[in-house]
Parts: structure tokens; C-alpha cells; sequence
């Protein structure tokens, strides 16, 4: 019979409560994040973002941060949602399949 190191065990269990209150806390962070792009990805296939992409409109961009405008902010964004997204689901399902 294996003998356990309760104490251990208790301190990993810490650790686990406090990671999961962390995700908890960015999966309601991946809910606003979804909810922004998604108005972001009804600009993008809009007639405005063309327009507004051809007339090389003038918008202030935070620090490293390319405008919305740009050939592929957007496009990217959208890109690594979705991958996100399936590593997300891949993590998951990881879990469920032990």
C-alpha cells in the first residue's frame, strides 16, 4: 500500500485552489475578450472597414498596438481567437478523456 504525504498532498491542494480561482477568473476574462472581438469581427467584414482601411483613416493607437484599420490587425486577432480557442477546447477534452 503506497504511504502518502498528507502534508504534501495539502500544499498541492493549495496550489490547485489557487490556480482555480485563477481561471476562473480568465475564463470571465475570455468571455469579455470573445464579446469585444466579436462587435470587432462585424466591423472588419463591414462595408465602413473597407472604406475606412482604403482612406488610410487616422486613428490613435495605443503603444505597439497596430490600428484596427491596418491590412491585418484584425485578421490576426481573429486568427489567434480561434486558436486559442482550440487549445482551449484540446485541454478540455484532455481532462475529460483521464
Amino acid at each position: 500500500m503506497k504511504n502518502y504525504d498528507v502534508q504534501a498532498l495539502q500544499e498541492k491542494y493549495e496550489r490547485w485552489h489557487e490556480l482555480h480561482e485563477q481561471i476562473q477568473n480568465t475564463q470571465e476574462k475570455w468571455l469579455e475578450a470573445n464579446a469585444l472581438l466579436l462587435e470587432l469581427q462585424e466591423y472588419y467584414q463591414s462595408e465602413q472597414w473597407m472604406k475606412d482601411h482604403e482612406s488610410n483613416l487616422a486613428i490613435n493607437c495605443a503603444n505597439d498596438i497596430h490600428a484596427i484599420t491596418s491590412e491585418d490587425a484584425l485578421w490576426n486577432a481573429l486568427a489567434e481567437h480561434r486558436e486559442q480557442a482550440i487549445r482551449w477546447m484540446k485541454l478540455g477534452l484532455e481532462v475529460i478523456d483521464k
